[in-house]
């Protein structure tokens, strides 16, 4: 609570008139005894107050910034305060309360606010480092009103970017531009924060929600991009993202490099702006400078020098590949997805084999497996399709059974449920009613291990198992026309059964000794 005090009077200084006045109408409500109730509940306080209709009031004493009230203020609002004052009047005066924000407004108002600060209070929709000094103080603003570090990336989420998105310019133009920054910026502010303590896929997944919203404002941006009185904002992104790339490390160069991708693919669509980043990206040879060269020469379909540069990275390629090989999957190009794929098809199953858990491994064949259906259907060419799906199991086992029982290799179908150690009785009946019928042949290896499996069991019920599954084998032998092999098969488990009593009775009364 005390936290929460000390976040209200540094947001909502009283040597301003307009809090002057919010505290005012929020003393009014609490005195005529307006508020309901409040009640604390963890870290937060529900509360119900009556101002012209009953107005439900939630404070987040750990996220200041998600408080809100159903009056649809986007601030702090006269309910919320009076609720508060409900909840500090329970411990503490409200004389003490009022005295220290005075205070502190008399010590912290706006002549001890440094020039630097007052000057980034705004900013011009003309200049986009005017923008992103606004963003920093904003930041700078946001981590002094914090509780504590552990809400810092939560409520950068869904506190502090959700802001700057409503400050953004109202211009249809150029607001995608200020937003996509104001994401970006977020983006490498949660990264600056990562420690090994934390979790690294909570850290992830907060990035890639701030990679979804580049791409997204980078796609609203396709059109506006090519206005030329946007170029001096352009030219300022377009080394900023640069620099970004350039002077990232490990362990998240993959997700800065995917927001390089995105504006380049929509946003700095001009030839001319790409051919100018390559001569600034010469002579550099890291990993970052490579993946942008190759991008850059990808977008300008210079298809044999990117893939110079891939086959010469080849192995640290293989995570970054997958967006060129969708890209060219979606726009159909078949040529030049048939060059990409013989160069990477390599080292990229190479790679998805030695991904650390089973998820990730079976997530990443899925998606190529994706691609390489969609370039098969295009070309009438499957053949590197199979491959991948024979490289990639068992992480490709649903596509490369799928791909078996529909094109009726049933007998290869059978081969891999046995390489598989799958049993009989876990197969779906309706493929072995079709196979039955189309090829029964292929199933007399699965019958064969299902009756010495139930015979190795030893107890009466899967005697009468093994007996059930003998009379389909049977039937089985006699739509090939194989009797006499079929006598020879029975007469061996006979002959291997003569200590099961219990067996040879199940063989009796099924008239197998009689055949």
């Amino acid at each position: 609570m005390e936290q929460f005090a000390a976040w209200l009077m540094n947001t909502y200084p009283l040597s301003e008139d307009k809090n002057r006045v919010l505290l005012k109408e929020a003393l009014q409500l609490f005195r005529q005894g307006n508020v309901i109730y409040a009640s604390e509940e963890g870290t937060n306080v529900n509360g119900k107050v009556q101002d012209g209709g009953h107005r439900h009031v939630l404070l987040d004493f750990e996220i200041n910034d998600l408080s809100r009230c159903s009056c649809g203020s986007e601030s702090m609002c006269a309910h919320q305060l009076a609720t508060f004052l409900t909840v500090w009047s329970q411990s503490k005066t409200i004389a003490s309360l009022i005295d220290q924000w005075k205070s502190e407004a008399s010590s912290f108002g706006d002549q001890s606010l440094p020039l630097q600060q007052k000057e980034v209070d705004r900013y011009s929709d003309t200049s986009l480092a005017s923008w992103l000094a606004f963003v920093e103080s904003k930041h700078d603003q946001y981590k002094r009103t914090i509780p504590s570090t552990r809400t810092y990336l939560t409520g950068l989420t869904h506190a502090f970017f959700p802001t700057l998105r409503l400050q953004a310019p109202k211009k249809t133009e150029i607001r995608p531009l200020f937003v996509l920054h104001a994401a970006f910026y977020c983006m490498r502010q949660v990264i600056k924060s990562y420690d090994t303590s934390q979790p690294f896929q909570y850290i992830l997944d907060i990035i890639h929600r701030f990679v979804d919203i580049v791409e997204a404002e980078a796609k609203g941006l396709f059109h506006s991009a090519i206005a030329f009185q946007l170029d001096s904002l352009l030219k300022e992104s377009r080394e900023i993202f640069r620099h970004s790339l350039l002077s990232q490390e490990e362990p998240f160069i993959r997700e800065v490099f995917y927001s390089y991708q995105f504006v380049w693919n929509d946003v700095f669509q001009r030839r001319n702006w790409m051919t100018s980043e390559l001569k600034v990206l010469e002579g550099n040879d890291s990993l970052q400078a490579q993946l942008a060269k190759t991008h850059l020469l990808f977008l300008q379909k210079k298809d044999e020098k990117a893939l110079q540069i891939v086959k010469k990275n080849a192995h640290q390629y293989a995570p970054y590949v997958f967006n060129w090989l969708q890209t060219l999957a979606k726009t159909k190009s078949k040529d030049r997805l048939d060059s990409w794929l013989q160069v990477t098809m390599p080292f990229v199953t190479d790679y998805i084999h030695d991904e650390p858990t089973y998820d990730r491994k079976r997530q990443l064949t899925k998606h190529l497996l994706k691609l390489l259906t969609d370039y098969a259907l295009e070309t009438k060419h499957d053949v590197m399709y199979i491959s991948a799906m024979k490289q990639l199991m068992p992480y490709s086992y649903g596509e490369y059974e799928w791909y078996l029982f529909e094109t009726k290799k049933y007998r290869k179908w059978v081969e891999l449920q046995l390489w598989m150690g799958f049993e009989l009785s876990g197969l779906e009946s309706y493929k072995i009613k079709q196979i039955k019928k189309a090829d029964p042949y292929a199933l007399f290896p699965l019958y064969h291990i299902a009756v010495q499996q139930a015979i190795g069991q030893r107890n009466k019920s899967s005697y009468k198992e093994a007996a059930s599954l003998l009379k389909s084998l049977h039937s089985l032998y006699k739509k090939e026309k194989l009797e006499d092999v079929w006598l020879q098969y029975i007469n061996q488990i006979k002959e291997g059964t003569k200590r099961l009593r219990s067996f040879q009775e199940e063989l009796k009364k099924g008239r197998f000794l009689y055949d």
